[in-house]
């Protein structure tokens, strides 16, 4: 998340040395602290964003009840933490509208022939998913006719990529048709360009509960594609489109695993068993993956971020501050309350890589 533009040029009036911002995002409230007194700025355009290296996330899901009292005891936490050498920033965001409406999207990662479209369609017999995939809704639009399937046909006809922004409209538009509220998504984000499409146009429409990565080695898949290849009709099951298919999975969807593993979403699942013993496997999963979404729709999350200038300063914070605020957390609000998720991260190591470079800045 960002803050527009104008709230960042409202900062202009001050230097930059030991800055540090809060940004309550829900109360559309920006406050500037500065640790050498508030000093004036006259030079216009001087002044350089300051960027982030590590960043610390974490997310709390709250009763309506409890959400006034958590958001006092945040803003007193994040004043405190950037008294801590090396910290520059600080945002709390309330998500604005109950999430109850946002439709539970898993996506399905694994290579080809790794059995992604048999566990599907177990999935939607069993807790009554829409399947949807990426590649089909697009040879779909394509055969329509219409002035849509026209453009991707151009587009694949001039041996170019489609755009992203085509893809996710077409999964849009049948996550609206199907009426549903649960959704697989074979086959997608396959690189970074999928990944930053999705989340530009659909990150406050829909909510990523998980990633389902079905791991199989190589050797499996291309047994079994081979084998299906004998009666599927497909001209890409053939040995030398197979391995072209695995080099470029390995190139391009492998760090878009990469980047959810980091936000612990990321359920690898040994897809060289039997497919009942995987489906066990995939119940297992979505179980802990439906109660948190039910959680989810009975609350509101609220996320807090914490940026600093390196890793050490935030390591420093994490060793000395942040167990003690996790066992206050624990003694001042009942365990039904607020349940919290974190991760860490390192900002050019996970966000440059997946085109989404922007976020480097906590502006």
């Amino acid at each position: 998340p960002t803050i527009a533009m104008a709230r960042w040029n409202a900062l202009r009036a001050f230097s930059l040395q030991g800055l540090s911002v809060i940004s309550f995002a829900s109360a559309g409230t920006l406050y500037v602290s500065h640790r050498g007194g508030m000093t004036a700025f006259a030079q216009e355009g001087a002044m350089k964003k300051p960027t982030a290296a590590v960043v610390h996330h974490c997310e709390y899901t709250v009763g309506q009840s409890s959400l006034a009292n958590l958001h006092a005891w945040l803003q007193a936490k994040c004043t405190e933490a950037l008294k801590h050498p090396g910290f520059l920033g600080a945002k709390i965001l309330k998500s604005e509208a109950p999430s109850a409406s946002k439709p539970l999207v898993l996506f399905v990662l694994g290579g080809p022939g790794a059995g992604k479209g048999t566990q599907c369609a177990r999935m939607v017999n069993e807790y009554g998913y829409e399947h949807l995939s990426a590649g089909d809704l697009l040879r779909e639009a394509r055969k329509s006719g219409s002035k849509e399937g026209q453009l991707i046909d151009d587009y694949i006809k001039e041996g170019k990529i489609v755009p992203v922004e085509i893809t996710v409209t077409l999964l849009r538009k049948a996550m609206d048709a199907s009426g549903k509220k649960r959704f697989l998504i074979d086959g997608f984000p396959r690189n970074g360009n999928n990944l930053a499409g999705w989340q530009q146009q659909m990150d406050s429409v829909a909510h990523v509960g998980a990633v389902l990565m079905f791991d199989c080695s190589e050797e499996v898949m291309e047994a079994r594609l081979l084998e299906r290849g004998k009666s599927s009709g497909r001209s890409d099951d053939n040995i030398e489109s197979i391995k072209k298919r695995f080099r470029t999975y390995k190139a391009e969807t492998m760090p878009v695993l990469g980047y959810y593993r980091q936000l612990g979403k990321v359920h690898e699942l040994d897809a060289s068993q039997p497919v009942e013993a995987v489906f066990e496997k995939v119940q297992d999963v979505l179980k802990g993956v439906h109660a948190e979404d039910a959680r989810r729709r009975a609350a509101v999350t609220v996320a807090v971020q914490l940026y600093a200038q390196d890793r050490p300063s935030m390591q420093r914070w994490l060793a000395d501050k942040a167990p003690a605020d996790r066992a206050e957390l624990a003694a001042a609000f009942p365990a039904e309350a607020a349940t919290a998720r974190e991760c860490t991260w390192e900002v050019a190591a996970s966000l440059k890589p997946y085109g989404l470079d922007a976020l480097r800045s906590f502006d």
